[in-house]
């Protein structure tokens, strides 16, 4: 914000100046995630890197305290990429075995580059 400011004395001198105001960001937004779709099976015999799910993380931050990044927490045969813009994609990273494991859970973290993220 800009503003200007005139002081004036009982004697009738006066003095005036700009003032400029800047706000900054407060990282007080928590990253939202959305899923944009998901596959509900996925054949055993996908390559590597078949898509999983696709998911779009906003921060309404500004700054660095609205980048975000995105990771998995869980053991599995999946991992996480950045797609474009602010969605990811969650791929396999290896063969699938369902006699192995019939389905993996795993949780999408996001977190922004605030101080505290």
């Amino acid at each position: 914000y800009n503003f200007g400011v005139e002081a004036t004395d009982g004697g009738g001198l006066s003095n005036h100046c700009q003032v400029h105001v800047e706000i900054m960001d407060e990282n007080d937004n928590a990253p939202e995630i959305t899923t944009l779709s998901v596959s509900s099976s996925v054949p055993e015999d996908s390559p590597p890197g078949t898509v999983v799910a696709l998911i779009k993380v906003r921060d309404r931050d500004s700054g660095d305290n609205g980048k975000v990044w995105c990771e998995l927490e869980g053991e599995s045969p999946l991992s996480i990429v950045a797609s474009s813009g602010s969605s990811y994609k969650v791929v396999t990273t290896s063969a699938l075995d369902r006699e192995r494991a019939s389905e993996h859970n795993v949780t999408v973290v996001a977190s922004d580059r605030g101080s505290p993220p």
